[in-house]
């Protein structure tokens, strides 16, 4: 969201993405994977589709999992769909994003940027 910078306001999106990798081995607690309904419409009368958890990793992979988790969590607001489609997962530990990295596990990762400029891009706590 951008909280960290100077030009941020709640009302506008500053740009930030996330890269979530290793999704295939998403793991959830009791029956879930089995219990959990994901739905969707068809805007037909009579056409709501349930798939479970199990079945949807199966199908697209436990990144799609990680989407609908996130987009429940967002604001329903005009801002979600992009804050969304800056959610970038993938199944495996490879991603083409490696070289835009600035913080990976709470360290910096860019080559030749000052230690105080790593810290200024620290997420503040709330």
């Amino acid at each position: 969201m951008g909280k960290h910078k100077p030009i941020w306001d709640p009302s506008t999106d500053c740009g930030d993405y996330v890269v979530a990798t290793g999704c295939a081995s998403v793991y959830v607690t009791g029956k879930k994977m089995q219990q959990k309904l994901y739905y969707r419409q068809t805007t037909k009368p009579g056409a709501l589709k349930a798939i479970n958890m199990e079945t949807m990793v199966r199908k697209w992979g436990g990144g799609e999992v990680l989407k609908r988790a996130v987009r429940g969590m967002l604001p329903k607001n005009r801002l979600r769909d992009p804050r969304l489609a800056r959610l970038k997962v993938f199944e495996g530990e490879a991603h083409p994003y490696k070289v835009n990295l600035i913080k990976f596990d709470g360290k910096g990762r860019v080559k030749g940027v000052p230690a105080t400029k790593t810290a200024t891009l620290e997420a503040k706590p709330v």
